[in-house]
């Protein structure tokens, strides 16, 4: 089983989060930015992890893209859909993960959480600084992942990973 994390982040927390999840999971597992290298094998994967961090209550711009040219491929395995976002609330959380990915994906996905959120002000610019120092409260660099639901996501890729070798 091949497993496919793919990711897009501004400032390192999906990027920290997928690289976590590659010594966590079973079999070869690949991780790739796409925002860097879009385009993928399909012929390849038989699993994929899809994560991304919230800006300004949205993904990127390259993720929302590759999210939509390969939503059939996507729709085709077993899929798990993560975000980084600082939402404090379960309400917040919901919205953006509506926003993030379509509801086609959240349906056939067997995960889809924030799994939690970091600040990495050496990767930001001024003004980014300048609303994190604002809104989230933030002075310093920080990393606050959800232990719990990253096990959640990891347990729950175990068991469709054992599911499709059951019943191929």
């Amino acid at each position: 089983m091949k497993t496919l994390i793919a990711y897009a982040s501004r400032y390192g927390t999906s990027e920290k989060v997928a690289h976590l999840l590659i010594d966590r999971l079973p079999g070869d597992v690949h991780v790739q930015d796409v925002v860097e290298q879009a385009e993928v094998d399909w012929s390849t994967v038989d699993h994929v992890i899809v994560g991304s961090s919230i800006r300004m209550g949205k993904i990127q711009d390259e993720m929302t893209a590759w999210l939509h040219s390969n939503e059939s491929e996507l729709l085709k395995r077993p899929l798990g859909l993560y975000l980084c976002a600082g939402t404090p609330t379960a309400a917040e959380r919901e919205r953006e993960l509506e926003t993030a990915y379509r509801e086609p994906l959240r349906a056939h996905a067997y995960f889809v959480e924030v799994v939690g959120n970091g600040y990495d002000f050496e990767r930001m610019g001024f003004l980014d600084k300048a609303i994190v120092r604002m809104m989230a409260k933030q002075t310093v660099s920080s990393l606050n992942l959800d232990e719990a639901m990253l096990d959640e996501l990891v347990e729950s890729a175990q068991a469709s990973l054992r599911t499709r070798s059951e019943n191929p």
